[in-house]
Formats: structure tokens, C-alpha cells, sequence
């Protein structure tokens, strides 16, 4: 074998190669991984396989197959790994150069939409005009351009031109002749646009702040009152249903009851005519009652033609009156609680009611239970030499009453108040130390003649405690020490309950379904 054959082979077997893998890397890409996409176009006129895919104008791809699938056309293109490519993506069939080839260019979408993966579909896909198109709008734009110019020459021709800039210069001309007689209007007008949008600038974003905090409140009250409409919604659509349930019903009662009537009415036409000739006779003798009054004679006619008599009645009924302004004017708050005490066992529940005829004055009515009772008498008896206790208890209901009195303020919405009355049916007092309309300290001192009883502490209850009502909700809760002066029955004392005030009553007395 000669050395010439030797080189040639070895020539022509590295030029295989070479081949080789030059149509190797050109199809995939020398070292390089690939991502697969799929892409869906109406039409995809002048794209072919193999076309670059490109993403800011860098090549990062090639179109690996293109069919036509259920009247679109599929697109099959790969892309370098690690190239992002976006849910959001769009794909694009652009023309590189006037006349050069179609490729796929590539929006690659934002981050904030997440990655698109692998062998996904690229949703959006638009095709840009090809430069026939492009050159076939401009033709129509041309024939489109040489008709007008043709309309001008023969409106020039005819004179119609001319006669348009005349009135054109003629509109002109008065339109200045007007702007000359109307200056001063027109500058008190810019003055006054000038005037509106500095009131705007200033007293918009106001406004736009009003109209925030007022969309707020609205969304808070739908937000803790969304209970309570789903509850009023649902007894309206339960008074639909009845009413559309019932109303059958009624107009076959009111049927009835107008067939009644009539028969009744025939029946009795001769009984009812003389009722009306009653009536009549009646009103003849009103009439004549009313000439006397008219006239001054009797009570009534004294009481209405008199001013004394009226002025002694008029000062009466205000008198009378006063009391029910004073009610009208108060407010009223009702209490359901029920609360313990560790020390003294006692466990009490009750209802009471908070009546203010004044922002510094309010009456306190309740009505309690308590499972230990209360201490009415102790009696003595002696048999023989053995002498026995016996203490009689109430175990009935006991009462509060109680006046409380604000002394003075301690800030904003803080002050301090001193109350005094009954508590357990018994004398008491206390005090209110008022931080918010949430949070307040109160104390109460009681059960003074407990003492007189054997077995029983040797002074009074004295309680002291907090209570916070949870934001603009009826619930509140009671934490504190119970009989801190005895230290035989000392403990804890925890109780809560309900808290309503007017609002609260109207509103649940509203909602509650009628029979």
C-alpha cells in the first residue's frame, strides 16, 4: 500500500467525521443540553425546520419539527437548558431582514409567573406580517394616496378648494374677532380653572383619604357583623319561602271572608240601613254638641275657648311630661353575668340593668342567685346541758341597688367613680377606676353583718378586680381577689358574662323572626 492511498484514506476518513459531527453539533449543539416547547400558530408561512429560536436576539435554540394538527399548526422547538423560559411566555414568527428567513423569537415572560416546564405548551403565539404583506398594504396605501391627490386636483379645478379656504380664512377671522371681545371673560374662566385645580390638589388627596377610611370602616363593620347579615339574610329568605308558602292561603281567606260579607250584607240590608239612619241621627246631635262647645258652654267648651283653664291644663301635661324626656334621653345597658369565688365557695349568677340619666350618673337595679345564700338570723337552742347553733339562710333571690357618681377625670377616657347602695341585699359600697371604655378596676366592700353569725368571717367582703370587655362585642370577663380581709376564706375570684347596651337590644330585638 502505497504511502498516497494511505494519506487519502486517512484525508477522506477525517473529513467523515468532521461531517459527522458537524451536522451533529449543528442539530443539537456541541455540549449542550436541550429543553423541548411546543408552540401553537394559526399559520407558519416561510418557517421551516431548523429555523433559529431566538431570545433577545440571541440564538438559544432551533425548530426541531413543525405539523399540522387539528387546523392550527404545531410547532416543536428546543431551547439550551437553563435558558428561563416563563409560564407568561410568547412566541413570536418573525422575518430576519427585509427578505431573509423565518425564526421563532421568544418573550421570555417575567419570573413573577413561575417557570414554564419542560414539554410544556407557551400559550401565546403571534405571527408578524411577511414583507408581501407588507408591500401589498403599501400598494393599497399608494392607490389609496393617488386617488385623494386626483380629488384635490379636480376640487382646484372646479374652484371648490378655493371657496373652502375663504370660508376657512372667514371662520379665522371671526374666531379672532370673537377671542378679542370675550379676552377678559376668558382669562376670569382660566382664573377660575386655575382657582379649581388648586382647590383639587389640595383638598383631593383629602378626600381620597376619607373615602379610604371610609371603605375601611365599611369592610371592619361587614367583617364583624358578617354573622349577623348572613343571620338577617336567612330570616329573610324564611320570610320569602312563608310568604310564597302562605299567601294562597290568605287570598283564599280573603275570598271567603269578602263572600261572607256580601252574604251577610244581603241578609241584613234591612239592620243596616237602620244603623246609618242611627249614624246620621248621631251626627245631627255631634253637631249640635260641637255649636255648644264652639260657643264656650260646658267644661269642654271652657277648656277650649279659655286660655286660663288650657294654660293650667298645657303646664299640667309638661309636668307630666318631664320624666318621660329625662327616660328619653337616658341610656339603658343590661348585664347577664355569672362569676366564682374559691375562697367562700360562693358561686353567684344574675341579671342587671345600668340605667344613665346623666354622662356622670348612672342606677344600678340587679337580681342574683348565690349557692351559699345569705346569713338572715341566728338562733340558739339549749337542750339540757347542749346548747346548738342553727343559722337560717336565704337561698331566694337577693337584689342590688346601687347610685353611682363619677368624682373626677383622670385623663381622655379615664376618671373615677364611688358607688354606694345594696349588693347581695345587703349595705355596700365600692369604687370604679376607669381606664377605657375596655379596661376598668372595680372594687366592692359587703356582707357587713356577717360578723354577728358564728362559723361566719369576722369581717366584711371586700372584692377588688379587672374587667375587660373584648373590643366592640356585648362579652366581658371579671379577674380579681375575692374576701382579701379575711384570710380564713381568702381566694380568686373570676366571673364574665354579656354586656348589651341600646344599640345591641334594638338590633337583636329586630333581627329576632316574627311569628
Amino acid at each position: 500500500m502505497s504511502t498516497q492511498f494511505k494519506v487519502g484514506l486517512f484525508v477522506l476518513i477525517i473529513s467523515g467525521i468532521f461531517a459527522y459531527l458537524t451536522i451533529l453539533f449543528n442539530d443539537r449543539g456541541f455540549g449542550r443540553d436541550k429543553e423541548e416547547y411546543y408552540v401553537y400558530f394559526n399559520m407558519v408561512e416561510g418557517l421551516s425546520k431548523g429555523a433559529d429560536v431566538q431570545i433577545k436576539g440571541v440564538k438559544v435554540g432551533r425548530v426541531d419539527d413543525i405539523k399540522f394538527k387539528e387546523n392550527i399548526v404545531e410547532v416543536k422547538i428546543s431551547v439550551d437548558k437553563g435558558v428561563p423560559i416563563y409560564k407568561n411566555a410568547i412566541a413570536y414568527i418573525r422575518t430576519l431582514g427585509l427578505m431573509g428567513d423565518k425564526y421563532v423569537y421568544i418573550d421570555p415572560g417575567s419570573p413573577d409567573a413561575g417557570r414554564l416546564p419542560e414539554k410544556s405548551i407557551i400559550k401565546k403565539g403571534q405571527v408578524f406580517s411577511s414583507a408581501e404583506e407588507a408591500f401589498s398594504s403599501a400598494a393599497d396605501v399608494a392607490k389609496k394616496v393617488e386617488i385623494l391627490i386626483d380629488n384635490l386636483n379636480k376640487a382646484i379645478e372646479e374652484g371648490n378648494l378655493t371657496e373652502l379656504i375663504k370660508k376657512i380664512r372667514i371662520l379665522a377671522e371671526h374666531t379672532d374677532q370673537l377671542i378679542q371681545e370675550n379676552r377678559q371673560d376668558l382669562r376670569k374662566t382660566v382664573e377660575n380653572v386655575r382657582i379649581i385645580t388648586d382647590d383639587l390638589r389640595t383638598n383631593l388627596p383629602k378626600l381620597i383619604d376619607r373615602l379610604d377610611k371610609i371603605t375601611e370602616n365599611i369592610e371592619s363593620i361587614t367583617s364583624e357583623n358578617r354573622d349577623d347579615i348572613r343571620d338577617l339574610i336567612k330570616n329573610l329568605k324564611e320570610t320569602s319561602v312563608a310568604l310564597k308558602e302562605k299567601t294562597p292561603d290568605v287570598l283564599d281567606s280573603i275570598d271567603k271572608a269578602a263572600r261572607q260579607v256580601h252574604d251577610t250584607v244581603g241578609e241584613n240590608r234591612d239592620d243596616i240601613r237602620k244603623a246609618v239612619e242611627k249614624i246620621k241621627d248621631a251626627s245631627v246631635r255631634l253637631e249640635r254638641i260641637l255649636e255648644k262647645i264652639d260657643e264656650g258652654k260646658g267644661t269642654v267648651g271652657k277648656l277650649i275657648n279659655e286660655d286660663d283653664l288650657y294654660n293650667n291644663v298645657n303646664e299640667g301635661v309638661k309636668s307630666f311630661a318631664k320624666p318621660f324626656k329625662v327616660i328619653n334621653r337616658s341610656e339603658l345597658d343590661i348585664k347577664l353575668y355569672g362569676e366564682t369565688h374559691t375562697g367562700n365557695e360562693d358561686l353567684k349568677a344574675g341579671i342587671g340593668a345600668i340605667f344613665s340619666h346623666r354622662p356622670d350618673r348612672y342606677l344600678y337595679f340587679g337580681a342574683l342567685s348565690n349557692t351559699n345564700g345569705k346569713v338572715l338570723k341566728e338562733e340558739e337552742y339549749q337542750t339540757g346541758s347542749t346548747v346548738t347553733t342553727r343559722l337560717t339562710r336565704n337561698y331566694g333571690i337577693l337584689f342590688d341597688v346601687q347610685y353611682a357618681g363619677k368624682l373626677f377625670d383622670l385623663g381622655e377616657s379615664s376618671s373615677f367613680w364611688i358607688r354606694a347602695g345594696l349588693k347581695d341585699s345587703g349595705a355596700a359600697a365600692g369604687f370604679d377606676l376607669v381606664f377605657s371604655e375596655n379596661l376598668s378596676v372595680k372594687s366592692d366592700i359587703y356582707n357587713f353583718d356577717r360578723k354577728f353569725a358564728s362559723g361566719e368571717p369576722s369581717r366584711p367582703q371586700f372584692d377588688i378586680f379587672f374587667q375587660y370587655k373584648f373590643g366592640s362585642s356585648p362579652i366581658f370577663l371579671d379577674l380579681g381577689g375575692s374576701d382579701l380581709l379575711n384570710s380564713n376564706v381568702r381566694g380568686f375570684f373570676i366571673g364574665g358574662g354579656f354586656l348589651f347596651n341600646d344599640n345591641d337590644l334594638k338590633y337583636i330585638l329586630g333581627s329576632v323572626p316574627k311569628p
